[in-house]
This record gives C-alpha cells, sequence and structure tokens, in this order.
C-alpha cells in the first residue's frame, strides 16, 4: 500500500481496487467471525472498490486516508480471524 502513495500509473490503482473488493467479498462470505456491522462495512468497501463502476473520491489525500484505514480494518479482521476457530 506504501507504493500507492508515489505517482503510479492508472492499472495500478485497478489492481489495488480489484484487490480490495476481493479481500472485502473474502471476509463477507466467511461463515462465521464477522459480525452484522461489520457485514455492512464491508459491503460499503466492496462497493468503494469495485472494479466495474469505479467510485470516483476526487482528491488523491482521500483516497489514501481510505487505503489506509481499509488496511488497518482488514489487519483487524485477520488478527481475528486468525485466532478464532473456522467452525
Amino acid at each position: 500500500m506504501a507504493i500507492g502513495l508515489l505517482p503510479m500509473p492508472y492499472g495500478y490503482y485497478m489492481l489495488v481496487r480489484l484487490f480490495f473488493c476481493g479481500v472485502s467479498l473474502f471476509y463477507l462470505t466467511r461463515p462465521t467471525g464477522v459480525r452484522d456491522v461489520e457485514k455492512w462495512v464491508l459491503v460499503g468497501l466492496a462497493v468503494l472498490f469495485n472494479p466495474l463502476v469505479p467510485v470516483e473520491l476526487g482528491d488523491k489525500t482521500l483516497w489514501t486516508i481510505v487505503n489506509i484505514a481499509t488496511v488497518a480494518y482488514f489487519w483487524v479482521l485477520s488478527r481475528r480471524a486468525t485466532s478464532a476457530p473456522l467452525w
């Protein structure tokens, strides 16, 4: 994600969108471990980062803040998922 702070070609940002959308859908479809409020957050992230109909937030600074918050959110989800059994 730190590479995204540099001026990169548009294709890099499309790959980041695809990755975050995929991770959102992965956590959304897990059988357990995600609360109802978190499911709505994941749906919002999947819509925000979808590669088919890009959402324009405008300023790169705003996208940077959203990306850092998203990485932190997924880090928390992954830490919780690794500490809890899947079934």
